[in-house]
């Protein structure tokens, strides 16, 4: 029985080579697989994050214009308190921004949004929230 000997140093750099080189190209590839399809999919991630934060949004714009004319109603039921932190987050509603602004946090001011509506729901003894799950359909 013969012993092989081990490859020369040569075929060793050969080796280390060709790895580098695979993994240079592949590299390349992932990265300009990655532009190609990550402008898409930032896109449409992008479309989905405002669609949920403007259905949030109009949750709380919805409540505040029903508890507004329920307290034109039944003025002597609702605090001036309670007028003034709706008519705030009325305000806070129409100053969100309905562009996309890279200096404007949209999530903070959600957060801001969402306080207020906490500190008026505490104020009228009502539960109110924005819930992202589907509601049950009628069953007859």
């Amino acid at each position: 029985m013969t012993t092989q000997e081990p490859p020369k140093n040569g075929d060793i750099e050969s080796l280390v080579y060709l790895e580098e080189m695979f993994q240079s190209y592949g590299f390349e590839d992932g990265m300009r697989d990655g532009k190609e399809t990550g402008e898409l999919e930032g896109r449409i991630f992008g479309c989905e994050k405002s669609f949920e934060l403007g259905r949030e949004i109009g949750f709380y714009d919805g409540c505040a214009e029903a508890w507004k004319e329920l307290a034109e109603l039944h003025q002597d039921k609702i605090s001036s308190r309670v007028i003034k932190n709706i008519q705030a987050l009325q305000k806070m509603i129409d100053e969100f921004p309905r562009d996309n602004c890279p200096n404007t946090d949209m999530f903070a001011a959600r957060d801001k949004m969402l306080a207020k509506m906490k500190v008026i729901t505490s104020l009228l003894g009502v539960t109110q929230k924005f819930s992202t799950e589907k509601k049950s359909e009628m069953v007859y």
